[in-house]
C-alpha cells in the first residue's frame, strides 16, 4: 500500500510539471490556411455556340479552387477558340485566373498568342470575356511578324471578326532579311 500510494504521489507531480509546461509555451499563430475546395489534373473545358459548334476548348495541367472564392487558379493552360472564319487562334500560358462570376478567364505570366502561321503576339496577361467574345490586354504587346516586330501597349482581339487590333504607342520595324526563330 505504502509503494502504491508513493506512486500515485509521483505520478500526480509528473502530471502537474507536464501541465505547468505545456501552459508556458507560446503559441503559434499566423495567416489561416484556406482549404482547397476543389483540385482538379488535366481540365478540359469545352464551349459550343448555339448550333452546337466547339468555339473554346480550354486546357490546363491542374485547375484549383479554395474553399470561400469564386475564382479558380489554373496552371499551364491553352486555350483554343474559333473566330466566325473559322480561323483557330491560340493563347497559351503558365498560369491563368477563371472568374465564373465575371465570365472571365485570365491568362498571366508570359501569354503567346497565335492565329495560323502568319505572326505571333506576346504580352504578359490578357484577360479573355466570355460574354464579349472578346480578349484585352493593357500590358505592352509583341507582335513578330515574317519580316517585322511591332509593339504596342494595348490589344483588342475580336474573336467574331478574327481581328487583332493593337493600339495606343504602336510602333514598327521592318527587315526584309529577317529570319524567324
Amino acid at each position: 500500500m505504502k509503494w502504491s500510494l508513493s506512486f500515485a504521489l509521483l505520478g500526480v507531480t509528473i502530471l502537474l510539471l507536464i501541465f505547468t509546461r505545456v501552459d508556458r509555451e507560446t503559441q503559434v499563430t499566423g495567416a489561416p490556411r484556406d482549404l482547397i475546395a476543389v483540385e482538379i489534373e488535366q481540365l478540359v473545358m469545352t464551349r459550343y455556340d448555339s448550333a452546337g459548334r466547339e468555339l473554346e476548348r480550354s486546357m490546363a495541367e491542374r485547375a484549383v479552387r479554395l474553399d470561400g472564392d469564386s475564382a479558380s487558379q489554373l496552371s499551364d493552360l491553352t486555350v483554343r477558340r474559333r473566330d466566325l472564319n473559322d480561323q483557330e487562334w491560340t493563347l497559351e500560358s503558365p498560369a491563368g485566373v477563371s472568374e465564373p462570376s465575371a465570365d472571365t478567364l485570365t491568362l498571366i505570366g508570359g501569354v503567346v498568342i497565335s492565329a495560323g502561321d502568319s505572326a505571333t503576339l506576346r504580352t504578359d496577361q490578357i484577360i479573355i470575356d466570355i460574354a464579349t467574345r472578346t480578349a484585352t490586354s493593357t500590358d505592352k504587346i509583341q507582335l513578330t511578324g515574317a519580316h517585322s516586330d511591332t509593339t504596342s501597349s494595348r490589344l483588342i482581339i475580336d474573336f467574331d471578326l478574327g481581328t487583332a487590333t493593337l493600339l495606343d504607342r504602336v510602333t514598327s520595324t521592318y527587315n526584309q532579311d529577317k529570319k524567324l526563330p
